[in-house]
């Protein structure tokens, strides 16, 4: 994957597919249900921490240019932190991908397919994935850009159609359930930005090097509108005690949409560019996994990884025993599991090899990156 590299829009579209997929689920749901009335400005002070988040992960970045945080934990501790770090970091991929792929099929089976089972759902995705995949990281990539405008367009669409049907005041009182709640328990919903996991293995894939901090500034402000958007529709169209309740509820919010008698049901278009959009996501993050593992182990780059994961990830999303579990585990567990990974001992890892950076500088005049062990 590595002699492939891709441009800064590229990039952004990749990070954007992640965070938007979420979007497309459940997250603006549990967005809602923590923070209540104070969803929005939630979400605009959570954005806002992102930005800065995703500054201080580009300044820690600098000084290993075109570098993944694999490479910098074998800087940092040797081999086996480099090992820990790609285990967890693996583990995180097939985790999310398995909660996302299981949720989505377990939606598509109740409001669309109730004869259907739903491993019969999630296996047509995974053939699709193992496809692409062996088609090539290129043309997922490319593909992904392409349609990328459409997404996003959906999502502003779903908004903008629904205003009529808006009642402004579910937003009051202004700061929900107090300050406390919005502003420091909601911290805890910057697990929205799950997507920044790819910031850390994005720099060996740039055409440019220093394309990473613009790469991070316009999808996290462009992931953080796209949230603001879902959030306000779902907020202003039914009350918390519904839209906690509900599958898919930015899918329902589409079917309020109508346009005279012959623009009806328009939900169905929205649910053909979700698919594809969950089948793009699928796809880059079995690129990065099998990333990940191919670093691990030495191995070169085989296409038939793809296979290997697509049967642990089928096995894994198996697991949950019904649509209350898939809730529980992709509104707590996964959130918590980004917190503390992503935003935690990433970041941890990323400031002590800075410091051990600059110690070795100070030290001997300068370092060689090119030379640490990896």
């Amino acid at each position: 994957m590595t002699d492939k590299k891709i441009g800064n829009f590229e990039a952004i579209a990749l990070i954007l597919t992640v965070i938007v997929n979420h979007v497309v689920l459940n997250l603006p749901k549990n967005i809602i249900a923590s923070t209540s009335s104070a969803s929005i400005i939630n979400v605009l002070f959570i954005s806002i921490v992102a930005v800065l988040i995703g500054y201080l992960i580009c300044k820690l970045l600098e000084k290993f240019p075109r570098l993944d945080i694999l490479d910098i934990a074998s800087f940092l501790g040797g081999k086996w932190l480099k090992i820990v770090t790609g285990v967890l970091f693996l583990g995180y991929f097939l985790f999310t991908v398995s909660v996302i792929l299981r949720s989505f099929s377990e939606g598509l089976k109740i409001i669309f397919f109730p004869r259907s089972p739903v491993a019969a759902i999630m296996i047509l995705f995974l053939l699709a994935v193992v496809i692409t995949n062996k088609i090539g990281f290129q043309a997922i990539i490319r593909s992904n850009l392409f349609m990328m405008p459409i997404f996003l367009f959906s999502i502003l669409f779903i908004f903008f159609a629904n205003i009529g049907n808006f009642t402004i005041q579910r937003m009051l009182p202004l700061f929900g359930n107090g300050t406390f709640t919005t502003f420091f328990s909601g911290l805890s919903n910057l697990f929205a930005f799950g997507g920044f996991a790819y910031l850390y293995f994005l720099p060996p894939y740039l055409k440019e090097d220093k394309g990473l901090k613009k790469i991070t500034f316009i999808s996290t402000i462009t992931s953080g509108i796209c949230l603001l958007f879902s959030v306000a529709t779902l907020l202003f169209l039914s009350p918390n005690s519904v839209i906690t309740e509900e599958i898919f509820p930015l899918y329902l919010a589409s079917r309020n949409i109508q346009f005279g008698r012959f623009f009806q049901r328009l939900d169905a278009v929205f649910l053909l560019f979700w698919i594809i959009s969950l089948t793009a996501y699928l796809s880059i993050s079995f690129a990065f996994a099998t990333r990940v593992f191919q670093k691990l182990l030495n191995f070169e780059y085989t296409k038939w990884y793809a296979s290997l994961f697509a049967l642990l990830i089928f096995g894994f999303a198996m697991i949950p025993e019904n649509m209350y579990q898939i809730t529980f585990i992709e509104g707590t567990i996964y959130q918590y599991v980004v917190l503390i990974l992503i935003f935690g001992l990433s970041l941890a890892l990323l400031i002590f090899a800075n410091i051990k950076y600059y110690l070795l500088e100070k030290k001997k005049g300068a370092v060689s990156i090119d030379k640490a062990p990896v």
